[in-house]
Protein backbone atom coordinates (compact mmCIF):
# COMPACT_ATOMS: atom_id res chain seq x y z
CA UNK A 1 0.00 0.00 0.00
CA UNK A 2 2.39 2.69 0.78
CA UNK A 3 4.29 1.50 -2.43
CA UNK A 4 0.98 2.39 -4.37
CA UNK A 5 0.82 5.43 -2.41
CA UNK A 6 4.18 6.74 -3.07
CA UNK A 7 3.64 6.01 -7.24
CA UNK A 8 0.78 7.87 -7.19
CA UNK A 9 2.22 11.07 -5.44
CA UNK A 10 5.28 10.93 -7.71
CA UNK A 11 2.50 10.61 -10.67
CA UNK A 12 0.58 13.37 -9.38
CA UNK A 13 3.61 15.42 -9.14
CA UNK A 14 3.86 15.87 -12.93
CA UNK A 15 0.33 17.57 -12.84
CA UNK A 16 1.41 20.13 -9.93
CA UNK A 17 2.79 23.38 -11.23
CA UNK A 18 6.69 23.88 -11.46
CA UNK A 19 7.94 26.90 -8.62
CA UNK A 20 10.21 29.43 -10.65
CA UNK A 21 12.57 31.26 -8.20
CA UNK A 22 12.64 34.67 -9.18
CA UNK A 23 16.13 36.96 -8.84
CA UNK A 24 15.68 40.59 -8.33
CA UNK A 25 18.64 42.71 -9.83
CA UNK A 26 19.68 45.11 -7.55
CA UNK A 27 18.54 48.98 -8.52
CA UNK A 28 22.00 50.66 -10.38
CA UNK A 29 22.07 54.35 -9.07
CA UNK A 30 21.33 57.12 -11.29
CA UNK A 31 24.68 57.72 -13.07
CA UNK A 32 23.98 61.50 -13.80
CA UNK A 33 24.25 64.60 -11.79
CA UNK A 34 22.62 67.82 -10.80
CA UNK A 35 25.72 69.70 -10.85
CA UNK A 36 29.10 69.41 -12.00
CA UNK A 37 31.65 71.75 -10.89
CA UNK A 38 34.16 73.14 -13.31
CA UNK A 39 36.98 75.07 -11.74
CA UNK A 40 40.49 75.51 -11.93
CA UNK A 41 41.98 73.35 -8.89
CA UNK A 42 45.40 75.65 -9.06
CA UNK A 43 42.95 78.72 -8.08
CA UNK A 44 39.69 77.16 -6.82
CA UNK A 45 40.45 73.76 -5.30
CA UNK A 46 39.54 75.03 -2.25
CA UNK A 47 36.27 76.18 -2.90
CA UNK A 48 34.89 73.99 -5.24
CA UNK A 49 35.60 70.95 -2.16
CA UNK A 50 33.35 73.79 -0.13
CA UNK A 51 31.16 74.21 -2.50
CA UNK A 52 30.14 70.30 -2.69
CA UNK A 53 29.97 69.30 0.93
CA UNK A 54 27.58 72.43 1.33
CA UNK A 55 25.02 71.73 -1.23
CA UNK A 56 25.37 68.51 -1.28
CA UNK A 57 24.11 68.61 2.54
CA UNK A 58 21.79 71.26 1.49
CA UNK A 59 20.05 68.75 -1.66
CA UNK A 60 20.29 65.54 0.68
CA UNK A 61 18.44 67.41 3.74
CA UNK A 62 15.51 68.19 1.10
CA UNK A 63 13.70 64.75 0.66
CA UNK A 64 11.70 66.99 -2.36
CA UNK A 65 14.68 68.28 -4.19
CA UNK A 66 14.58 67.17 -7.59
CA UNK A 67 17.97 65.66 -7.27
CA UNK A 68 17.50 63.92 -3.68
CA UNK A 69 17.70 60.29 -5.13
CA UNK A 70 21.01 60.89 -6.72
CA UNK A 71 23.99 58.81 -5.97
CA UNK A 72 25.92 61.45 -6.75
CA UNK A 73 24.01 64.90 -7.11
CA UNK A 74 27.38 67.15 -7.10
CA UNK A 75 29.83 66.14 -9.06
CA UNK A 76 34.01 67.14 -9.27
CA UNK A 77 37.09 65.91 -10.33
CA UNK A 78 38.71 64.99 -7.34
CA UNK A 79 40.53 62.25 -9.18
CA UNK A 80 42.35 64.87 -11.12
CA UNK A 81 40.78 62.82 -14.10
CA UNK A 82 43.28 62.56 -16.80
CA UNK A 83 41.10 60.45 -19.57
CA UNK A 84 39.20 63.46 -21.16
CA UNK A 85 36.60 60.98 -22.50
CA UNK A 86 35.22 60.13 -18.74
CA UNK A 87 35.59 64.33 -17.94
CA UNK A 88 33.09 64.99 -21.04
CA UNK A 89 31.01 62.05 -20.17
CA UNK A 90 30.53 63.44 -16.45
CA UNK A 91 29.39 66.76 -18.32
CA UNK A 92 26.76 65.21 -20.61
CA UNK A 93 24.91 63.67 -17.54
CA UNK A 94 24.88 66.46 -15.41
CA UNK A 95 21.95 69.06 -15.56
CA UNK A 96 24.08 71.94 -15.08
CA UNK A 97 27.60 73.04 -15.11
CA UNK A 98 28.62 75.90 -12.06
CA UNK A 99 31.58 77.72 -13.50
CA UNK A 100 33.93 78.93 -10.66
CA UNK A 101 35.71 81.79 -12.17
CA UNK A 102 39.12 82.76 -11.30
CA UNK A 103 41.99 84.53 -12.96
CA UNK A 104 43.11 81.32 -14.33
CA UNK A 105 39.97 79.63 -15.84
CA UNK A 106 39.49 80.89 -19.38
CA UNK A 107 43.41 80.14 -20.07
CA UNK A 108 42.76 76.37 -18.70
CA UNK A 109 42.34 73.84 -21.63
CA UNK A 110 40.55 70.94 -19.49
CA UNK A 111 37.72 73.95 -18.66
CA UNK A 112 37.41 75.12 -21.77
CA UNK A 113 36.61 71.36 -22.73
CA UNK A 114 34.27 71.44 -20.15
CA UNK A 115 32.46 74.54 -21.01
CA UNK A 116 32.13 73.61 -24.97
CA UNK A 117 31.16 70.10 -24.07
CA UNK A 118 28.21 71.79 -21.79
CA UNK A 119 26.96 74.20 -24.63
CA UNK A 120 27.31 71.60 -27.55
CA UNK A 121 24.88 69.18 -25.09
CA UNK A 122 22.37 71.67 -23.66
CA UNK A 123 23.84 71.72 -20.34
CA UNK A 124 22.66 74.60 -18.08
CA UNK A 125 25.85 76.98 -17.57
CA UNK A 126 25.83 79.04 -14.48
CA UNK A 127 28.76 81.62 -13.89
CA UNK A 128 30.10 81.63 -10.36
CA UNK A 129 32.44 84.64 -9.13
CA UNK A 130 34.61 83.50 -6.32
CA UNK A 131 34.97 85.92 -3.86
CA UNK A 132 38.65 86.13 -1.90
CA UNK A 133 40.84 88.59 -1.99
CA UNK A 134 43.53 88.62 -5.00
CA UNK A 135 41.14 86.62 -6.80
CA UNK A 136 39.16 89.18 -9.23
CA UNK A 137 38.10 87.63 -12.48
CA UNK A 138 38.16 89.16 -15.42
CA UNK A 139 35.54 88.89 -17.65
CA UNK A 140 36.38 88.42 -21.28
CA UNK A 141 36.33 91.43 -24.02
CA UNK A 142 36.81 92.19 -27.75
CA UNK A 143 40.36 91.68 -26.76
CA UNK A 144 39.89 88.46 -25.28
CA UNK A 145 37.89 87.07 -28.41
CA UNK A 146 40.30 88.77 -30.58
CA UNK A 147 43.39 86.91 -29.01
CA UNK A 148 41.76 83.93 -28.51
CA UNK A 149 41.07 83.65 -32.59
CA UNK A 150 44.73 84.93 -33.10
CA UNK A 151 45.51 81.64 -31.06
CA UNK A 152 46.86 83.83 -29.09
CA UNK A 153 45.63 83.16 -25.67
CA UNK A 154 46.35 79.17 -25.48
CA UNK A 155 49.51 77.99 -26.16
CA UNK A 156 50.02 75.45 -29.39
CA UNK A 157 48.91 71.83 -26.72
CA UNK A 158 45.81 73.74 -25.47
CA UNK A 159 44.64 74.24 -29.17
CA UNK A 160 46.08 70.71 -30.23
CA UNK A 161 44.00 69.14 -27.21
CA UNK A 162 41.02 70.61 -28.04
CA UNK A 163 41.00 70.12 -31.59
CA UNK A 164 41.63 66.59 -30.70
CA UNK A 165 38.29 66.72 -28.90
CA UNK A 166 36.67 68.34 -32.20
CA UNK A 167 36.20 71.48 -30.52
CA UNK A 168 37.58 74.26 -33.07
CA UNK A 169 38.45 78.03 -31.87
CA UNK A 170 35.19 79.47 -33.46
CA UNK A 171 33.31 77.08 -31.03
CA UNK A 172 34.66 77.59 -28.22
CA UNK A 173 34.57 81.49 -28.67
CA UNK A 174 30.73 80.82 -29.40
CA UNK A 175 30.88 78.65 -26.34
CA UNK A 176 32.27 81.60 -23.87
CA UNK A 177 30.22 83.88 -25.23
CA UNK A 178 26.99 81.94 -24.11
CA UNK A 179 28.20 81.90 -20.57
CA UNK A 180 28.67 85.49 -20.09
CA UNK A 181 25.12 86.59 -21.84
CA UNK A 182 24.11 85.83 -18.00
CA UNK A 183 24.89 87.54 -15.18
CA UNK A 184 27.64 85.55 -12.30
CA UNK A 185 26.34 84.90 -8.64
CA UNK A 186 29.12 85.54 -6.09
CA UNK A 187 30.56 82.66 -3.74
CA UNK A 188 32.11 83.80 -0.80
CA UNK A 189 33.51 81.20 1.36
CA UNK A 190 35.45 83.34 3.31
CA UNK A 191 32.12 85.56 4.74
CA UNK A 192 30.04 84.39 7.47
CA UNK A 193 27.83 81.46 7.84
CA UNK A 194 24.57 83.01 6.76
CA UNK A 195 26.15 85.05 3.74
CA UNK A 196 27.62 81.79 2.17
CA UNK A 197 23.99 79.92 2.62
CA UNK A 198 22.36 82.84 1.00
CA UNK A 199 24.61 82.74 -1.87
CA UNK A 200 24.59 78.94 -1.81
CA UNK A 201 20.53 79.09 -2.45
CA UNK A 202 20.57 82.08 -4.94
CA UNK A 203 23.34 79.04 -6.77
CA UNK A 204 21.03 76.46 -6.47
CA UNK A 205 17.40 78.23 -6.93
CA UNK A 206 19.23 79.38 -10.85
CA UNK A 207 19.90 75.84 -11.36
CA UNK A 208 17.77 73.80 -13.58
CA UNK A 209 16.42 70.20 -13.90
CA UNK A 210 16.04 68.16 -17.24
CA UNK A 211 14.16 65.44 -15.47
CA UNK A 212 10.86 65.34 -16.31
Amino acid sequence: NFLRMLNRLESLSDWLPVRTSVVLEPLQPDPSHFIFVSHFKQEAGTEATLFLEAVTMMITRDPFHVAFDLAVPVFIDTESLSDLSKIKDAVRVSDNLVILLTPGMLSRPWCLLEVATAVSHGVSIVPVAVQRPGMDFKYPDEEYYRDLRAGATLGPDAIRLLHREGVTLEELEAAIRSVFQQISLPFSPHKSGNVRQAELKDILNRCTSRRT
